[in-house]
């Protein structure tokens, strides 16, 4: 038992998977289940039609590569390292939080019902014009992202997080560009991925962690991240609708969603290692209870 690590790596990554689970509702009941909500996602939905051509394409090939192939590869990636790493059952955890969040996200959106609310949702494509909240894809890559850094080495943890909100973001921005999702599904995919990923990480704390030899510089590593998010915002808002002053005067619900999935993607990212950022891996389980 190791309750000086416990007590504060438990206790933040619990309350942050109740967070994102509260923050999973108020984005249903808002978005999803309004008429101010839908108006406001259908808004910035239609601002991905003035997105280039070349990042459309981009992204509408990155998620095209989202195969079950590449859902196992990605479940061995994971495990892999953390067997390298000689911490085989957090692997497992990790594992296993990366496919409750990818299949529960695929029920969620069968449970949770989205019905027409304003003129503008008829403009939608049929694929829209249905259950879609969380969006899969951005489940993905959000979870895939936090289970890299559950495994990875202490030392690097914050440094890999700037890494994992360029890839989360990424996902979660592709769905949206691509015309595959609406805004409020990338929102939902991250809170969800929170949700999963944030028990399976306080899981294996709970039954295999100890305290880490060395940790990363901190503020190197905020600032590093702060930039990073910074970067990408103002890029992605730069060269996705092109340079028409029409556009960004008119479509501020596109900007203001795509910012927040954006920085929440990095956000999201940065938290987990940050709470894990002093957690390492013992050999073998120590923690568990019969």
């Amino acid at each position: 038992m190791k309750p000086q690590l416990e007590k504060p790596a438990l206790r933040p990554l619990l309350l942050g998977a109740f967070i994102c689970a509260c923050l999973l509702t108020i984005g249903y009941l808002t978005m999803v289940n309004t008429p101010q909500g839908h108006k406001f996602d259908d808004d910035a939905f239609a601002g991905h039609d003035a997105v280039s051509w070349r990042v459309i394409k981009l992204d509408s090939a990155i998620l095209n590569r989202v195969t079950k192939s590449a859902l196992l590869f990605a479940a061995i990636m994971i495990f892999s390292v953390a067997t390298l790493r000689r911490c085989a059952f957090v692997g497992l955890i990790a594992v296993a939080g990366f496919a409750f969040a990818v299949i529960g996200a695929e029920i969620l959106k069968a449970v949770l019902p989205w019905r027409p609310l304003v003129p503008d949702d008829a403009l939608l494509s049929a694929d829209l014009q249905a259950e879609s909240y969380p969006s899969g894809h951005a489940t993905i890559g959000t979870s895939f992202a936090l289970g890299v850094l559950l495994v990875a080495p202490s030392r690097w943890r914050l440094w890999f997080a700037v890494c994992a909100g360029c890839f989360s973001a990424t996902f979660a921005t592709a769905v949206l560009f691509a015309g595959w999702h609406r805004p409020s599904d990338a929102l939902g995919a991250l809170a969800w991925s929170g949700i999963c990923m944030s028990i399976a990480g306080a899981f294996a704390v709970r039954v295999q962690g100890s305290p880490a030899a060395s940790i990363a510089h901190s503020g190197r590593a905020v600032i590093a991240t702060l930039a990073a998010t910074v970067l990408v915002l103002v890029t992605t808002w730069l060269t996705a609708a092109g340079a028409s002053p029409r556009f960004y005067l008119g479509n501020l619900p596109f900007f203001v969603l795509t910012g927040l999935i954006i920085v929440g993607a990095f956000g999201l990212n940065f938290w987990y290692a940050w709470q894990l950022k002093a957690v390492d891996w013992s050999p073998t389980p120590t923690n568990l209870k019969a």
